[in-house]
């Protein structure tokens, strides 16, 4: 058996055994009520001897009539009931004979829970009245206290017999026997019983008394359910017998009194078996305290009760509810608390059923058990005390376990809080230091906790400026919470450095406390610092850097008054250049910091100095008019053209020019007056270098160099909103059949008056300001999209020439994009030949040569553009790894009419086949060109002649093939 069926079987027994015990009062009292056939036969005439002791007897019915004199009765008359309003009375009759020489004295009780309305006549033998007796107006003296139920005093003279004559009010009862006693056990039963409920009313009474005087230190609820039960039994308990009853008024109100009592009591047995099981759910604690009202509702039911006493009778099923509630819901930690609340609800059931058999007229022959219905209680009163004992045992241990992680958990903290690396601290709002770690002792500069909250009398000591804590409480009292303050603190040698405080609020013993954590960020902090330097500054001299400097200027044009203009001085140093190649970049950096501190020395507080690229300066002035702004630029120009810079026994002298623009009288921002001061410095080195030139609108040379810069913009929006368009143009061979497309890409800017500018129109001024790479860039990765979004042409591409230019052969992250490009686009590497231009293969000859490395590699090819054109043209045949050359077209396009053209052509031809490279005729204008190259042994021919440049969307083979 598996271990959750063990327990589910162990479980389903345990609450098979609980019912079965229950079921067995229950039956108990069922039995007990149903064995009325079983009794003996009872018997109308009581003889009453010497030794008489006790006896239970049947009266006999005699009539049921109204209200009539009991001669009537005894005579048989009886009116008709509708005759009168009285109510009916049914009579029963007795005879008592005393046989002994002496006067006996008996008592005749009738032991009901609720005693009836009842009229009692004494006759003697003549049926003459002796003594009338009302039950209902308990006009009689009861000859002992705490008598059960009716009790009748009645005197036997010597050998005389008493015949008693009974009227019941109501309805007739089904059983009404009576108990006759002798006074000798009319006395011993009621001493007896004075006893027992002494006993068991003192042991109540001590329950209530210890359980509610508990319950008032250690609030648990179910100390005073226990102790509202007991108080309870112990009225209902009190109720049922003499004087009480009557005093109640039993006689009339006994159903509802019993019935409030054990609605109370079954209310309170509910909310004792919750409190000491809380796993029982919500939605089962309200029916359950709804089932307790069921005595209450019984009341307003027309039903007939079989007898006033069904209110008690609803114990048992109670019982059981609670018992199956207390088996399903039980605490697995506390298994011995459910089995022993169904101990003591069985004890209790039984102590009902022993009740009612003393109390029931119809067992009172059978069982005589108010000794054991006694015990009985006591044991179930005891054995709930017990579970509660057990309960709070369980809750104890589990609050010690509590207590202890509790205190595990303290030490953890404290553990913590001595071995934290940030400072720890508790103080007063007042400052006063409470507590402190040892980290924030080191923090501080302090031995030991001893001596810092010695040495620290408030904690303004830790701030360097007693302000800082005012405003930190401030923030604190407002907020409540205060995170990563960063503050300037004070050691304890008198040094500074910046602490990170986080701190809060929190009341203890009704005293406001704050309690922070302190580390030290003077590193992180200097290191902002240096970075925030760093941000506004150039590393290599010190003054302000480009971003700087145009934040500045633009400050300035938003405050400065037009009657303080704002001046802009752009300087470019001149043969900076030739220090820099010739001794190296450790030269160079060292004559632009010795010349940063020549200007900034020059310039003082008179305006601010930055570097805005490699050997370019920049003056902002916001104190100097146009005049005294250019005696500034004289000066520094001056100070400039005396310096001289040493360097290994070699000395250098450097210029520079000057661009000087009022930027206040041309309503620009600060971007574009930094621009024009770069044009007016600009033409101050067209102009023979070393001088200072004022910007002027009207200048010509100005505005040209302005239309340059327009070519910048125009350049950046169209590599951003991709505005450049690809063209084509097909070549053809000249020697052999067309066996696919030859063609080159070519590029085209639309530009926004409707015309197109071709690569002569930007490309200057995109080499000028190095844009070349981006415009590579854009043409190859546009072409090897469109080859792939058109794998048809793909397929018949034999050769696609793309340029590229001479300063992008240097760019490696041109040469990285293009190689995943390559990857991305799946294009094959031999079907791409990049042309470069004659000139970048003099100039930048080792960049070109591994630009050639690494595509070859893959299996690119290359050819050299623009061939012939330079002056050592045929050294590229033997030192250049290439595939091909284009002949320049200043060969080609009056090649039948000039000889030398002709002999070049020849020799360029030779040479290529030597080193087997192919050739390619550029600007073939016409047929009779392509006639003749081909004839001189020349590959390819392109050209008007052979097609035109198209737009690469339109691609259209050769042959005429869409």
């Amino acid at each position: 058996m598996s271990f959750w069926n063990k327990r589910l079987y162990q479980s389903y027994t345990g609450v098979c055994r609980r019912m079965a015990m229950l079921l067995l009062a229950s039956l108990w009292i069922i039995v007990s009520q149903a064995s009325a056939a079983d009794a003996p036969p009872f018997h109308a005439n009581v003889i009453v001897t010497d030794s008489f002791n006790s006896a239970t007897v049947l009266p006999e019915p005699v009539s049921t009539s109204v209200r009539t004199s009991y001669r009537q009765v005894l005579s048989g008359y009886s009116p008709h009931p509708m005759a009168t309003e009285q109510p009916l009375r049914h009579w029963y009759s007795l005879s008592l004979q005393n046989n002994s020489a002496v006067t006996q004295y008996v008592y005749l009780n009738n032991p009901l829970v609720i005693p009836r309305t009842s009229i009692i006549y004494l006759l003697d033998e003549r049926e003459r009245m002796l003594d009338v007796i009302s039950y209902e107006h308990g006009d009689y003296d009861i000859p002992s206290q705490l008598t059960t139920g009716m009790t009748l005093p009645v005197t036997l003279g010597a050998s005389t017999s008493v015949n008693i004559l009974i009227g019941i009010s109501g309805e007739k009862p089904e059983y009404f026997p009576l108990v006759i006693h002798s006074r000798d056990s009319y006395d011993n039963q009621t001493q007896s019983r004075i006893l027992l409920l002494g006993i068991t009313c003192g042991a109540l009474l001590l329950l209530v008394t210890y359980f509610f005087l508990s319950y008032v230190y250690q609030k648990t609820s179910a100390r005073f359910w226990l102790a509202s039960i007991s108080l309870l039994i112990l009225v209902l308990v009190s109720s049922l017998l003499e004087p009480v009853g009557r005093t109640f008024q039993f006689i009339n109100y006994g159903t509802q009194v019993l019935a409030l009592i054990m609605t109370v009591l079954l209310f309170c047995l509910a909310k004792f078996t919750h409190a000491l099981f809380p796993r029982i759910p919500v939605w089962l604690r309200i029916p359950n305290l709804i089932i307790s009202l069921s005595p209450l509702i019984l009341l307003f039911i027309p039903v007939k009760l079989p007898d006033a006493s069904v209110a008690l009778q609803l114990l048992p099923a109670f019982a059981l509810i609670q018992t199956l509630l207390c088996t399903v819901f039980r605490d697995r930690r506390n298994r011995s608390l459910n089995r022993l609340l169904a101990l003591g609800w069985l004890m209790l059931s039984l102590s009902y059923a022993l009740f009612l058999g003393s109390y029931n007229p119809r067992l009172v022959m059978l069982i005589s058990s108010e000794l054991n219905a006694a015990g009985s209680l006591l044991i179930a009163m005891c054995t709930f005390a017990l579970c509660v004992l057990l309960a709070e045992r369980d809750v104890s241990r589990q609050q010690l376990h509590t207590h202890e992680r509790t205190i595990d958990s303290l030490n953890v903290f404290y553990d913590l809080f001595r071995n934290s690396a940030e400072g720890l601290y508790t103080s007063t709002l007042d400052g006063d230091l409470r507590t402190i770690n040892p980290a924030m002792c080191t923090l501080f500069g302090y031995p030991d906790e001893a001596t810092m909250l010695k040495d620290v009398p408030n904690t303004r000591a830790f701030y360097a400026d007693d302000n800082d804590r005012d405003l930190l409480v401030g923030e604190l009292l407002e907020q409540k919470v205060v995170m990563g303050r960063e503050m300037k603190g004070v050691k304890s040698d008198g040094s500074e450095f910046w602490f990170s405080i986080s701190c809060q609020l929190h009341q203890e013993n009704g005293e406001t406390f704050m309690s922070g954590s302190i580390f030290d960020i003077t590193k992180r902090k200097l290191s902002d610092i240096s970075l925030t330097y760093m941000a506004s500054h150039d590393p290599l001299t010190g003054v302000f850097n480009r971003r700087e400097f145009e934040r500045s200027l633009h400050s300035a044009l938003q405050q400065t008054p037009a009657h303080n203009p704002v001046m802009i001085l752009y300087l470019d140093l001149d043969r900076f250049k030739a220090v820099n190649d010739s001794c190296g970049h450790k030269a160079g950096d060292r004559l632009i910091k010795e010349l940063a501190n020549i200007l900034t020395n020059k310039v003082g507080d008179r305006g601010m100095v930055g570097r805005l690229g490699g050997d370019e300066f920049g003056v902002l002035l916001t104190t100097q008019t146009e005049e005294s702004a250019y005696l500034i630029a004289v000066k520094l120009l001056d100070a400039v053209q005396g310096y001289r810079f040493f360097w290994e026994q070699r000395i250098f002298t450097v210029g520079v020019s000057i661009g000087l623009l009022n930027a206040t009288t041309h309503n620009a921002d600060a971007e574009s007056a930094l621009n024009m001061a770069d044009a007016a410095c600009y033409l101050a080195k067209q102009q023979g270098r070393n001088q200072v030139y004022c910007y002027k609108d009207d200048d010509a040379r100005l505005q040209a160099y302005e239309q340059e810069r327009n070519w910048v913009a125009i350049i950046h929006q169209a590599l951003d909103e991709d505005k450049f368009e690809l063209y084509y143009q097909h070549y053809m061979p000249l020697s052999a059949s067309l066996q696919g497309d030859f063609y080159e890409i070519l590029l085209r800017l639309p530009l926004d008056n409707g015309k197109l500018a071709g690569p002569a129109d930007f490309l200057p001024t995109a080499e000028r300001y190095n844009l070349t790479s981006r415009i590579d860039r854009w043409v190859a990765e546009h072409t090897f999209k469109w080859l792939s979004d058109n794998p048809d042409r793909l397929e018949q591409l034999q050769c696609c020439n793309i340029n590229i230019n001479g300063f992008s052969v240097a760019d490696k992250d041109l040469r990285r994009f293009m190689l995943n490009a390559f990857q991305q686009q799946q294009i094959p590497h031999h079907k791409i030949c990049f042309e470069i231009s004659e000139n970048t293969a003099t100039v930048r000859k080792d960049d070109a040569v591994s630009f050639i490395d690494t595509f070859s590699e893959h299996g690119c090819l290359f050819a050299i553009d623009d061939f012939g054109s330079g002056f050592s043209s045929y050294g590229y045949f033997k030192s250049l790894p290439i595939h091909g050359v284009k002949i320049d077209r200043t060969f080609t396009q009056d090649l039948l009419n000039d000889p030398v053209d002709m002999a070049i052509v020849t020799s360029i031809r030779d040479i290529a086949q030597a080193r087997r490279i192919q050739t390619i005729a550029e600007c073939v204008e016409d047929k009779a060109t392509m006639t003749q190259l081909g004839k001189m042994g020349i590959d390819f021919a392109q050209g008007n002649a052979i097609a035109p440049p198209a737009p690469l969307r339109d691609f259209k083979s050769l042959g005429g093939n869409q």
